[in-house]
This record gives C-alpha cells, structure tokens and sequence, in this order.
C-alpha cells in the first residue's frame, strides 16, 4: 500500500448480521476507514446500535453483491480500497434432491460470483496502489461438505478455491488473498437467515422426513454448541492487521478436528457419526409428528361430537 500513515480503508459485504457486523464493528473501533455494506438497508439499525455501543464510526452503505453495476459504483466511489472482505453469504437448507435450479443459481450468485466480482474490481485498484489484502471468508462446508446444504457447501468449496488460485497470480502486485473458513458459529445464516428449500416439506419427496430430521438436529444439536462468532470477526481483524499471514485459516474446534480427520483419513468414520445422529433425529422427529397427528385427530372428533344441534350438514361439507 502507498501510504502507510495514511488510514486503511476496509471494504466489507454481508454486515446486517453475524461476522460482516462484527467484523466492521471491530475494524471500526481498530481504527479503519470501514464501509460496511449489506444487501438490505432495513436491518442497518442493527449494525448502527452495535457501533454507537462500541463508542465506533464506519460508513454503511447498501450493496447487492450479484449487481455488477452496484459492485463497480461502489468501488469506483470509495477508491482506493486497501483491504477487502468478502463475507456476503446465504444458506437454503434442504436436499439436494429438493433444491431448485434458481436456489442453487442465487446461492452461488451471493456466495461465489458476488466475492469473485468484488474480488476482480477491487484488485485492479489495488494493483495501481502498490498492493492489498483480500479476506474470503468461506466455510469448514468448503472444506468437508454439508449434508442438506449441498449448494451452499459447494459454493463455499468454488471460493475456497478461488482464493487460492488468485492468490499466487496476484502476488507479484503485492496483494496477499487469504480464505478464512469457520466451522459453526452462532450466526443468523444457521438461525433467523437461514431459508428452506421450496420443496422441503414435499411429503412426495423421498427425502421429506431427513429434511425434517435435518433441521431438528441443527436446531437441537448443532446451533446450541456453536462458537461465539466474535471470535471468527477478531482473526479476521487480527489478519487485516498482520505483517505476515497464512494462505488461509481454520477457525473453531470443531472445524480443526475435521480437517484432521479429512487429513488423516477418517472421513469414513466422520460420515457415519454424522449419519447416525441424522437417523436418530429423524426418527424423533417422525415421532413427534405422529403424536401432533394424534393430538390433533382427538381434538377434530372432540369438535364433531360438541357440535350444536342446530349445525347444519352443509356447512361441515364446506369447511
């Protein structure tokens, strides 16, 4: 970068929620010139409470990754960008038997296309500048893969990728490309923000009551042991400020753990633990929807059997 006193400026996507918001809330209060963007403007008062709690100022402003356009004004706005993170993302959680082509298409819009446009407009400046650093934050998914997030955990693998390829072909311009990749982390793409595929209560789907037991065992198994997502925005700043980085970073014990056992061989062993606990939470959850089923026949005979005198044959037809 040209000029070292002067303020970095930090470019960073996705900051609605989880580690978009608090990375810019951290590289804010670090002392960044931080431009915090997201996609929708009506959850800004989010990000704004969070930097006015950290006594921290950044500039937001609204971007939609998958608009080439908007990408090229935005950066064109705020030239020169010295350092970049691409951390937009979003989940549709269902089989890949059930997710539609058009599902498939905007997850990889957001997740790859988004980063890899940001990427290619940013980079141009940066090598005028004499240098810049690019953070892709991608996903332990890139790594091992997700069952049930077969498009998510394939986009996430693009970008892993991605940003060890560019990496090598940017650094004769003094740009270093680093892909962050956490396990699970308590963020809104695996509560609030996480979407349903279309089909994924098709009971004429083969794979309807996995999708159900699926997302029981994210809702009672995996979310409640997530890591603090604080941690994944702190390495991230901690990166923007170091003088020498890895090519990428594996955040979370419970992304190591399975990066080893990918590493040593025992994915095998990893896939049949993972199958078991999905069995197991399908089966549950097969059983709670019998029991509602039951409950709710009893109450629809304890309705008929109260019914006034007076209540007409007609009427029970139309309802």
């Amino acid at each position: 970068m040209v000029d070292d006193d002067r303020q970095k400026r930090v470019l960073i996507t996705g900051c609605s929620s989880g580690f978009g918001l608090l990375t810019a809330v951290l590289s804010a209060k670090a002392g960044f010139d931080c431009i915090a963007t997201m996609r929708n403007m009506s959850r800004a008062d989010y990000l704004r409470g969070a930097l006015k709690q950290a006594g921290a100022c950044a500039k937001i402003e609204q971007l939609d990754v998958t608009s080439p356009e908007a990408v090229r004004q935005l950066v064109a706005r705020y030239a020169p960008v010295d350092i970049l993170v691409n951390n937009a993302g979003i989940l549709v959680m269902g089989s890949a038997l059930d997710i539609t082509e058009e599902e498939i298409r905007r997850v990889f819009e957001t997740n790859y296309f988004g980063a890899v446009g940001l990427t290619r407009a940013v980079a141009r400046q940066m090598i005028e500048a004499g240098g810049g650093l690019i953070i892709n934050v991608a996903s332990l998914a890139g790594l091992v893969g997700h069952p049930f997030n077969a498009a998510y955990a394939a986009a996430k693998h693009a970008l892993v990728g991605f940003s060890r390829s560019v990496r090598l072909e940017l650094k004769p311009f003094n740009i270093d490309v680093v892909s962050v990749e956490p396990g699970y982390h308590r963020t809104e793409i695996i509560r609030s923000n996480a979407n349903l595929t279309e089909n994924f209560y098709d009971k004429q789907s083969p794979m309807f009551e996995y999708n159900r037991g699926f997302l029981k065992l994210m809702l009672d198994e995996i979310v409640p042991r997530a890591a603090d997502a604080e941690r994944v925005a702190k390495k991230i700043v901690e990166i923007m400020q170091a003088e020498k980085r890895k090519p990428h970073y594996v955040i979370g014990k419970d992304a190591k753990l399975l990066t080893i056992a990918k590493w040593l061989g025992l994915t095998f062993y990893v896939e049949k633990w993972i199958y078991k606990y999905l069995v197991r939470a399908t089966r549950r959850e097969n059983r709670r929807a019998e029991a509602r089923g039951r409950r709710q026949r009893s109450d629809n005979r304890g309705q008929t059997k109260h019914k006034p005198a007076g209540a007409s044959r007609r009427t029970g037809d139309r309802r």
